[in-house]
């Protein structure tokens, strides 16, 4: 293999397949990317048995074809400390010498036949959605996965396509985040659409290959497995296995109170009123009346904090308790101005509305 590539580019391949290399391993090759070059296309790629991400690069002079199988590392330092503008990749045995203007480096190769397959995206997207509303989506959701690797089809987001719309939904047990969008074309869905639940890991680095806004991003769902497509990359991820909670019954139906408030405003107040929680005690309380609504928290090590938000509120005086975290969370991936928060009972969950796209229920918390 002999090819002369631009080093920014180059560098880019190499920092978005890279997201895929296996941390810790006792397999050597998993902590490779495999660079391939063909034709007009350099091609590197990476997995770490779970995910697996291929990156193309059309800004590269091929004399000749080949592969190998480089530790990322150590080519990704080299290729980020260089000054030069374009550089020259060759493989000579087990070697592969990286050539610059005033350096000279020499990387010892893996076989590269050794390199467990990454599949390419081939074929028809069953559905595509825009970049940008792609971003939307994961930022609305991921948040909301289980950290418990216990928790099995909670440590990813459940994705459903149907019709012409597009759903996540993420919850850990104790809250639930649902995003909407519109599709650009459904392409082959069926009546029954698509389900499947991509890992939390896969999800993160989905947005990581969204560089254009304007682009139709493409997925195939496999019995196993999700392939994500961009114009530069594909992503290869198993999914996870296990039933999602029947998160329609979870969402509250009905409710008789209601704050309307400013977003910002309700996030600051929030905020405030958990400067005195603690690891232990997170929770603060929320006193709900016609003047609208206050905050409190109480450490027994820390003290107390008040905070008084005047907002709009509808129905009878009610007062509950939530994790103040929670609450922030949801309010810092709002992205209309105004939040609805309804509300039925002390003992009930609420549920936060953005519009017609976002919805985020909450448990609530027994507070002494």
């Amino acid at each position: 293999m002999k090819i002369i590539c631009n080093r920014a580019a180059l560098l880019e391949a190499i920092m978005v397949a890279g997201n895929a290399v296996a941390g810790r391993t006792p397999k050597p090759v998993l902590q490779c990317v495999k660079i391939s070059a063909e034709g007009q296309k350099l091609t590197v790629s990476a997995t770490d048995l779970e995910v697996a991400i291929r990156y193309s690069e059309e800004q590269a002079q091929i004399d000749e074809p080949g592969e190998a199988l480089v530790p990322a590392d150590r080519l990704r330092d080299i290729i980020r400390e260089s000054t030069d503008d374009t550089l020259n990749l060759s493989v000579e045995g087990e070697m592969m010498h990286i050539r610059g203007q005033d350096a000279h480096y020499k990387i010892y190769t893996q076989k590269a036949a050794d390199f467990p397959p990454v599949p390419d995206f081939e074929g028809e997207a069953d559905f595509q959605v825009l970049g940008s509303q792609l971003r939307q989506l994961i930022k609305q959701t991921i948040f909301a996965t289980a950290k418990d690797p216990s928790r099995y089809a909670f440590n990813g987001v459940l994705v459903v396509a149907k019709a012409k719309k597009i759903s996540f939904i993420a919850t850990d047990g104790r809250r639930l985040a649902l995003s909407r969008g519109d599709l650009v074309a459904p392409d082959k869905l069926d009546k029954e659409g698509k389900t499947a639940i991509l890992p939390t890991k896969a999800m993160q680095l989905i947005e990581k290959l969204i560089t254009d806004p304007e682009e139709p991003v493409k997925f195939q769902i496999r019995e196993n497995q999700v392939l994500v497509h961009t114009a530069a990359a594909t992503l290869t991820s198993n999914l996870v296995e296990g039933q999602f909670a029947p998160y329609e019954e979870v969402i509250p139906k009905e409710a008789d109170k209601r704050l309307t408030a400013s977003t910002a405003d309700l996030l600051s107040a929030i905020r405030r009123a958990s400067l005195l929680t603690t690891e232990d005690s997170k929770g603060i309380r929320l006193t709900f009346n016609k003047k609208g609504l206050v905050l409190s928290s109480r450490s027994p090590d820390a003290g107390e904090a008040t905070v008084t938000f005047p907002a709009k509120f509808e129905g009878a005086d009610i007062e509950i308790g939530f994790n103040a975290l929670f609450m922030a969370d949801a309010l810092k991936v709002v992205d209309t101005d105004e939040i609805v928060l309804e509300l039925t009972a002390p003992n009930r969950p609420g549920l936060f509305k953005s519009g017609n796209s976002f919805l985020y229920v909450i448990m609530p918390l027994n507070l002494p």
